[in-house]
C-alpha cells in the first residue's frame, strides 16, 4: 500500500514559506516606515544617545556649549544637532536581514570617527519599532500564507 505524503509536503512547504517570510517581513515594515525610524534616530541623537544607550560623549568644548546656548540649544549634552542638517541627511536602507542608517553629508565622517556609535537604534528603540511595526507585518504575511495553503 503506498502512503500519500502530500498533506505533510504541503504543510513542509508552508513552514518552509513561513520562515522565508520573516525577512521579507523586515524589509517591509523598515521600508513602509521608514521616516519612523529615522524619527526614532533623530530623537535618540537629539537627547544624546549613542545606538548601544549611553550618552555620546566627548561633550561639547566650553566654546560650542556657548554657541549652542545662543541658539537656544540644550548644552547639556551631545546633540550633534546645529543647523539640522545631519538629521536631514539620515537615509534608512533595509536589507536582506538588516537595517542600515546612514548619511552621506560631508562632514559624517568626522563625527562618526569622533563620536563613534551614533547611527543605529538602541535596543529600546529596535524593540520598540519592532513591536509596534514589524510583527504585524509578520503576522499579516503569515496570515496570508495560511489562508492560501
Amino acid at each position: 500500500m503506498a502512503v500519500d505524503f502530500t498533506i505533510l509536503n504541503n504543510f513542509n512547504n508552508t513552514i518552509r514559506q513561513l520562515q522565508d517570510s520573516i525577512n521579507v517581513s523586515i524589509q517591509q515594515s523598515i521600508k513602509a516606515n521608514e521616516q519612523v525610524v529615522k524619527q526614532l534616530q533623530v530623537e535618540q541623537l537629539y537627547l544624546g544617545t549613542t545606538n548601544k544607550g549611553d550618552e555620546i560623549k566627548p561633550s561639547y568644548a566650553l566654546s560650542t556649549r556657548i554657541i549652542k546656548g545662543r541658539k537656544g540649544q540644550p548644552t547639556d549634552r551631545v546633540t550633534l544637532r546645529d543647523t539640522g542638517d545631519f538629521y536631514n541627511s539620515l537615509e534608512i536602507i533595509a536589507g536582506g536581514n538588516a537595517m542600515i542608517i546612514r548619511t552621506i553629508i560631508s562632514y559624517s565622517i568626522y563625527l562618526i570617527n569622533k563620536y563613534a556609535d551614533i547611527l543605529g537604534l538602541t535596543a529600546d528603540n529596535w524593540q520598540s519599532f519592532i513591536d509596534e511595526y514589524t510583527l504585524p507585518t509578520i503576522k499579516r504575511n503569515f496570515d496570508d500564507i495560511i489562508a492560501r495553503s
